[in-house]
């Protein structure tokens, strides 16, 4: 009877322990994401500020003459 009980134990840890694995694959593959998801959020917002100054030197340099009529 005993050992009935103490097999029946070790498969409950297997499997808790499978399922606990699982969760913590889940979470990690979680917040795999939204750190990748931040990174390039931050690197976007960043690079907008090399972009619209990259502009301006190209505007300001450009050709495009306005004449007053």
């Amino acid at each position: 009877m005993e050992d009935n009980k103490k097999q029946s134990n070790q498969e409950h840890v297997k499997i808790y322990d499978k399922e606990m694995y699982i969760s913590q694959e889940k979470l990690k593959t979680i917040v795999l994401i939204i750190a990748v998801f931040l990174i390039g959020f931050i690197a976007g917002y960043f690079s907008k500020d090399i972009i619209s100054e990259n502009t301006q030197y190209t505007n300001d340099s450009s050709y495009n003459v306005r004449q007053d009529s």
